[in-house]
């Protein structure tokens, strides 16, 4: 019984502390990496940096003096750099929903296993205080984590347009 308890505790620690990274994560993807930011407009590929144009670097003003006739080739550039930036931020939102899918059907389910073990092995009846633990914990680490996918991949989505 002790065994099937700590077992319990165990899944149910490591949920909580994997849910929390989660949620950390998401907030600091979403502040620094998903924010919109009007500088991707001013970054230059690394591979023009040996061209006339890469040999100088800084705002869109200063590049516009570089090509005066030629400024066409700047959105080219940014469309280029934005795309990429793009393409690892959806990366990232999907990796967001595997965390979750991990979480829901890693520990939590386990825990849920560990505490159907303990009712089922005990004599006496298992206390309301552990019942109410899982419904909890069940509840924070997946009904309330079932969209963080569908909400990293809108903030790709407003980030692209």
């Amino acid at each position: 019984m002790m065994s099937i308890r700590l077992t319990w505790e165990e899944n149910r620690r490591n949920s909580w502390k994997e849910r929390r990274q989660i949620i950390e994560d998401l907030e600091a993807f979403s502040i620094n990496r998903a924010r919109w930011n009007p500088s991707i407009y001013e970054m230059i590929p690394q591979d023009t940096q040996n061209t006339p144009l890469g040999s100088r670097r800084g705002s869109v003003a200063s590049l516009a003096s570089i090509t005066s006739d030629s400024t066409a080739n700047f959105p080219t550039f940014s469309r280029s750099a934005r795309f990429k930036l793009a393409e690892l931020l959806s990366r990232d939102a999907a990796q967001f929903s595997g965390k979750v899918t991990s979480l829901k059907h890693g520990k939590v389910v386990a825990a849920g296993k560990a505490l159907d073990r303990l009712i089922d092995h005990s004599r006496k009846p298992v206390p309301e205080e552990l019942l109410d633990e899982q419904d909890r914990l069940e509840e924070k680490c997946i009904t309330e984590l079932e969209n963080i996918g569908k909400f990293t991949m809108h903030l790709v989505m407003q980030w692209r347009k």
